[in-house]
């Protein structure tokens, strides 16, 4: 079975991580360019309010002087170039930086992105010689996380549903790579609606192989503006079913015949509402499923998958034991 992505998987090396941040940005800036310069004044605004740029890069202009005449129109595009190094682990060089920035010459706008999955691995002292050097080729800074660019990306362009499913990809491939550190206290909520028994009795979720999805640590069975069970993910299997012989077969990783057993449960009672898992499905398999009635506060069910940040919601880490991660949101609503 093969599981299509705009961004291609299968390899960890940090050149294969930035291009694929290029494509996205790349992608993003062809689908709408306004909206792409809107979003790199986010990011410069998120990490310094005065390296944010004033104004769009695109000039419209009326009674422009030239020096020698004045002319009545004027449209013009600011040139910009974005370099980027990425970090899986451990800081940045600074003789390695310096040469980066050989890469700049003229332009109006010079970005070095500095890419990883957590800006606690770039010490205030590191980010302040790096700006220096970056002074003397007059470009800008960027410490970004991986988790940064998604969520201005989704903010900027999250409207429309083909760019949607561009950035959804790219996290879901971040997430894959463990390069956010934020899925480890992530619950992902889907709507389970006709398949929220089946959730519960067999401790899984499934969907279609082919959606981009976190690897978030939990799930929560959801219906009714409500998450009834909280469970840990243990792991996701992308497999066929034959049910003739009972099996699953193709698997994308090896299960247990209990795990087995559980997916094939609910294949036969998915095919009594009608619904085929036979294939081209993945089976997110939990550990365990403690209830618990963590409500939705706001108006109206949710239309599609959402995800919560519990350490933000608690105001504090989650804890290990998940009877008592499951009390405790009782306790709490989300949005």
């Amino acid at each position: 079975m093969s599981v299509i992505h705009y961004f291609p998987r299968y390899s960890q090396a940090e050149n294969f991580v930035t291009n694929n941040t290029i494509l996205l940005l790349l992608r993003l800036r062809e689908f709408d360019r306004l909206k792409f310069e809107k979003l790199m004044e986010e990011l410069c605004a998120e990490v310094d309010e005065e390296a944010a740029l004033s104004g769009s890069w695109l000039h419209f202009r009326q009674q422009v002087k030239t020096g020698k005449s004045v002319v009545d129109g004027f449209i013009a595009q600011d040139s910009i170039k974005i370099a980027i190094e990425t970090k899986l682990g451990g800081t940045f060089d600074l003789k390695q930086i310096e040469n980066h920035l050989a890469v700049f010459a003229n332009e109006q706008h010079k970005f070095l992105i500095l890419l990883n999955p957590t800006q606690g691995e770039l010490p205030q002292e590191r980010l302040e010689s790096i700006r220096q050097l970056a002074a003397t080729r007059a470009a800008q800074i960027l410490p970004l996380t991986f988790q940064d660019i998604i969520e201005k990306a989704r903010g900027r362009y999250g409207q429309y549903e083909e760019v949607l499913a561009l950035i959804e990809d790219y996290e879901a491939f971040c997430s894959e790579m463990s390069l956010l550190p934020r899925d480890q206290v992530t619950l992902f909520v889907p709507p389970c609606g006709q398949s929220y028994e089946d959730n519960i009795q067999f401790r899984l979720y499934y969907c279609s192989a082919t959606w981009s999805r976190r690897r978030a640590k939990y799930i929560g069975i959801y219906k009714d503006r409500k998450i009834s069970a909280i469970g840990r993910i243990a792991k996701i299997v992308v497999c066929d079913i034959d049910m003739v012989t009972n099996k699953t077969v193709k698997n994308s990783e090896s299960i247990t015949p209990e795990e087995t057993e559980r997916i094939l449960g609910a294949a036969v009672n998915a095919r009594k509402r009608n619904w085929d898992l036979t294939v081209g499905n993945k089976f997110y398999l939990l550990d365990a499923l403690e209830a618990t009635e963590f409500r939705k506060s706001s108006p109206r069910g949710i239309m599609g998958h959402r995800y919560l940040d519990l350490e933000e919601i608690l105001n504090r880490r989650p804890p290990d034991d998940l009877a008592e991660l499951a009390a405790i949101l009782r306790e709490y609503t989300w949005e």
